[in-house]
């Protein structure tokens, strides 16, 4: 009986030392997923203008991830040198990161229609009030036209009218930017020639949304499976903190 017994403890061991592995690679996953944000996906980020930096969600993941790699080794040292003191600490981060992951998300679904309109309105307002054109050198006017250039789109949601009496228009006294045109170099793609042959017919906020879509189910995939994993560790290391202290006391009382 003492003989299952201990086989049974040292499988929950080497099981949560299989966890802390994989929640190790998940906060590295994260912290990818956080810098290639910043560097792959910035020019969505920026297009958000102002609020480039409250929606910019690269720093959370950069954090959390580097919270589940420190969180992990913790864990994998508790079970490992059989230290409940260390299970606990792990217990305890883990059990908070999960739950501030679970509100998180809550919060989101919750407020999906609220955060998908600010960012409607933070799109739609860096386009006509900050963008500048093709030869502008700033970060906004860059994303944008590296926007339209990527996904072969005009303007945000009306084409060529989002840049009517906008911060271009008004500095140019064009209609549309050169990006805006199938043919760029074309002599047609002059600002002001409205004709359907010359001017991309799409909108970009379909385009952009759809993108965002498509990223979206894999990263949300990603995440479940991340809290499952979590979940799963949490549940495993309290078991294991509980049958350690057994063993410890009947240890003891030999």
């Amino acid at each position: 009986m003492a003989c299952s017994g201990s086989r049974v403890y040292e499988s929950m061991r080497y099981l949560l030392l299989v966890l802390c592995s994989l929640i190790f690679i998940s906060g590295f996953v994260l912290v990818g997923l956080g810098a290639w944000i910043i560097y792959g996906a910035s020019t969505l980020v920026y297009a958000l203008g102002p609020y480039s930096v409250q929606l910019n969600m690269s720093y959370i993941c950069i954090g959390v991830g580097a919270v589940l790699i420190f969180t992990s080794l913790t864990g994998s040292c508790g079970a490992w040198k059989e230290n409940r003191c260390c299970l606990m600490l792990f217990f305890f981060i883990l059990t908070a990161v999960f739950v501030a992951e679970v509100v998180g998300t809550i919060f989101v679904w919750v407020y999906r229609e609220l955060v998908g309109l600010v960012v409607w309105r933070a799109t739609k307002e860096s386009l006509q009030k900050l963008y500048m054109g093709p030869a502008a050198a700033d970060p906004i006017s860059a994303a944008w036209n590296t926007i339209m250039i990527k996904f072969k789109c005009c303007g945000f949601e009306n084409s060529t009218e989002d840049f009517t009496n906008s911060a271009f228009s008004q500095a140019t006294g064009l209609s549309y930017p050169k990006t805006c045109c199938i043919e760029k170099t074309s002599p047609d793609c002059d600002g002001l020639n409205l004709a359907p042959d010359v001017i991309q017919p799409q909108s970009c906020y379909k385009k952009v949304i759809s993108v965002i879509r498509d990223k979206s189910a894999v990263l949300g995939a990603a995440a479940g499976t991340i809290c499952v994993i979590e979940l799963a560790t949490i549940i495993l290391t309290l078991l294991l903190f509980v049958k350690l202290g057994v063993m410890q006391r009947q240890e003891r009382d030999m």
